[in-house]
């Protein structure tokens, strides 16, 4: 239904329009040159003189027709114009509604287009931690929003109106509320509405044994929570992602997290639908077994020499100054990490021994021991390296 104003309006163009026309017409009627007198005729006896004033007078009502016929025909088209004008902004209207707005918000996330969306509706985070909100990051998404029901509220009158959208990513639905805002109309006529609070949500990510991770080729850092005091945050876009850690060296591995964000409220990780944090936890390749493994038999050649054998890390049985000869008798083929600690190797070892009559026990016996290799860390938690590059041991042997 066209509205007051509209009507209003309509109104007052027609009648500035005829008066203009009016004005115009009178003003070249009065400008235009008079009409010569018809020529004196000499009279003839008998015939009668037509009258002058009949015929000046059949020449106006003759002009008069033609304006009124003339401004009919101009209120009739500006009529039809106006007519049209209404009816188009009316149509124009009906598609700039407040849960319009949203659905092409929406539209732009469920085709991936983030630098649209973010244009459109601003995420409100720093710009350190909006680098996932990219079209590349989304690209890399294995699911993306799918939009189901977009419905505003009763209050068509209200300047904010609130719509309700309801969505689903990866088959999780949720349904979130968006207040929308009238703004100053295009033209005075046609509406604009803007869409308040971005739907990026935060993600905190937290990482052991790594420093960096990336999303659809974008890096960013990924600090140690418990060095740090607070794990990274980086907003983005509903979604499933896939969270690759950068490996720091060939001595461990890249295990990857896939996290379904949703809206920051219902988000979470695929495998806590209540929790948008990711942790990525590094564990080691077969490269650090071999390289412990190199360490703990160039220890164990250590104690079996004399002196070496008096180190305080190499078996108690072995560092007696009674033992005379030190011999390995079986060295460890491979060593294992600890199960609760997968910084830890160990492997059997057996050496055979020598004592003299010094302490009366001499002869030769085997004794018994288990090397332990230890990995050593930085203190943000990445493996620590030798200047030449090799996984950095400490190593021990109990008997």
């Amino acid at each position: 239904m066209t509205s007051r104003t509209e009507r209003a309006a309509v109104r007052l163009l027609i009648v500035k329009r005829c008066e203009e026309y009016m004005m115009g017409t009178d003003k070249n009627d009065a400008g235009a040159a008079p009409i010569p007198a018809p020529p004196v005729t000499p009279a003839i006896a008998g015939s009668p003189t037509p009258a002058p004033a009949g015929v000046a007078s059949t020449h106006s009502s003759g002009r008069g027709k033609k304006r009124v016929m003339l401004i009919g025909m101009l209120v009739g088209v500006l009529v039809v114009l106006v007519i049209a004008g209404v009816v188009a902004i009316k149509v124009a209207n009906s598609s700039r509604t407040p849960e319009a707005q949203v659905r092409q918000y929406l539209d732009l996330l469920a085709a991936g287009k983030a630098s649209a969306a973010t244009a459109m509706v601003d995420p409100g985070a720093p710009n350190d931690q909006r680098v996932f909100l990219t079209d590349d990051a989304m690209a890399s998404a294995t699911s993306l929003l799918v939009v189901e029901e977009v419905v505003a509220d009763k209050n068509e009158d209200a300047e904010t109106r609130q719509v309700s959208a309801t969505m689903q990513v990866n088959g999780e639905r949720f349904t979130h509320a968006f207040t929308v805002t009238k703004e100053k109309p295009t033209m005075g006529l046609l509406n604009n509405w803007a869409v308040k609070g971005s739907l990026a949500a935060p993600v905190s990510v937290d990482a052991q044994g790594y420093t960096q991770f990336t999303v659809g080729g974008v890096s960013a850092d990924a600090p140690r929570k418990l060095v740090s005091g607070k794990p990274a945050t980086y907003f983005f876009y509903p979604g499933v992602y896939t969270f690759t850690p950068v490996a720091p060296s060939e001595y461990v591995d890249v295990n990857t997290k896939t996290v379904a964000v949703l809206d920051g409220v219902h988000g979470g990780t695929a495998n806590d639908a209540d929790a948008a944090d990711v942790s990525l936890e590094a564990t080691y390749s077969d490269k650090l077994k071999e390289a412990a493994l190199e360490s703990a038999k160039e220890f164990l050649n250590s104690c079996a020499s004399i002196p070496g054998n008096q180190n305080s890390d190499c078996p108690f049985a072995l560092q007696s100054d009674a033992v005379t000869a030190i011999s390995i008798k079986t060295m460890p083929t491979s060593v294992e990490p600890l199960d609760i600690d997968p910084g830890v190797f160990q492997g059997p070892v057996t050496f055979a021994v020598t004592y003299s009559e010094k302490y009366d026990m001499p002869g030769t016996r085997d004794v018994d021991a288990k090397v332990v290799v230890n990995v050593q860390f930085t203190n943000d938690g990445l493996l620590k390296l030798t200047p030449d590059g090799k996984p950095d041991f400490f190593v021990g042997a109990l008997s």
